[in-house]
């Protein structure tokens, strides 16, 4: 059976569990990505995930595992153990779950064919009671070419990182629930983490299930040494928890540090010249001139005077913003 979109189950909650399949992952040959990807993904369309396993390429351990999870959670994503070799064994494991059989698939035959897949295959026999799922390539702004397998409420994705992000961008009408929005609020604070731990406690009992504090040291940062982080699905009660930090925290003690600032600096620049900053006429004067610069000379005509001054620092930000632009 074919599907083009789906709709999650209605109410609020949505849950998610991931199960990673591949002896590289347990051995250490190969670092997995591919959970930092998707439960980010998956928060952002409101889903909450609740389980990551990580499982060798074994039929019964898989099997078990996709049993336990999919009787847990509202939809199970699997990665890795979909390919044309012996270890590649997700697709039997998910018929064993479910008391099925893998079954040639016509569909998935004829796209094996349209590639070009000698020796793929294997991927053609799935469970008899799979459904395939045909996403837009983000990449290319067309249908994929060869579908996302789910059967039941488990949804079995390449272990190939780059795959893998590509059929989840495609496929997010799957999983989104828009019926929940988290929001975070991530705070940095120059104290000792065991000197505020009381304070973080006291916030945490007062504010209750409302939102979750979470408290990451971090030993390697010049800037900081604890990082808040504040979550919700109302973005009332961050609010009231960050006043209610501010207030009890060591005075002085919260950073205005700004995490990947190189990544953002072009946004900020920018967003200087629609501000009410006293510095929006020279800023928005200082880019038209840059622009007007990069519009007729290519970057190898041109350079930036720069000899460590206050005001030559101030135009080689300038001119990188307009350059990211």
């Amino acid at each position: 059976m074919a599907s083009r979109a789906s709709e999650p189950p209605p109410g609020r909650s949505v849950t998610a569990g991931i199960i990673i399949v591949g002896d590289e992952i347990l051995k250490g040959h190969t670092q997995d990505t591919n959970t930092y990807f998707l439960c980010r993904t998956l928060r952002s369309l409101g889903v909450q995930v609740c389980r990551v396993s990580v499982v060798p390429d074994e039929v019964a351990t898989i099997a078990a595992e996709i049993t336990s999870f999919s009787s847990r959670f509202t939809h199970v994503l699997t990665a890795g153990g979909i390919g044309p070799t012996h270890d590649d064994v997700t697709f039997e494991a998910v018929a064993q779950a479910f008391g099925d059989e893998l079954k040639p698939h016509p569909e998935l035959e004829g796209a094996i064919k349209a590639l070009g897949g000698e020796g793929w295959e294997k991927l053609s026999r799935v469970p008899s009671s799979a459904r395939l799922h045909y996403g837009t390539d983000p990449l290319t702004g067309r249908p994929f070419r060869f579908p996302l397998v789910s059967v039941r409420n488990v949804y079995l994705f390449p272990g190939i990182p780059e795959l893998l992000r590509r059929v989840l961008e495609g496929l997010k009408g799957l999983f989104q629930n828009t019926a929940v929005q988290f929001h975070l609020r991530e705070l940095y604070v120059a104290a000792n983490e065991a000197s505020i731990a009381p304070i973080l406690a006291e916030a945490q009992a007062h504010f209750g299930r409302r939102l979750v504090l979470g408290s990451y040291p971090d030993w390697g940062s010049n800037y900081y040494q604890v990082k808040l982080t504040l979550d919700s699905e109302e973005e009332g009660p961050l609010e009231e928890c960050l006043a209610y930090l501010t207030v009890r925290l060591p005075q002085g003690s919260l950073v205005p540090y700004v995490p990947n600032a190189v990544e953002q600096a072009s946004e900020a620049v920018y967003k200087l010249t629609e501000s009410g900053s006293s510095l929006r006429e020279k800023v928005a004067g200082a880019l038209q001139t840059i622009e007007t610069a990069l519009a007729q000379y290519s970057l190898t005509q041109l350079c930036v005077g720069f000899n460590g001054g206050k005001d030559c620092t101030a135009l080689l930000h300038l001119f990188h913003a307009a350059v990211q632009k």
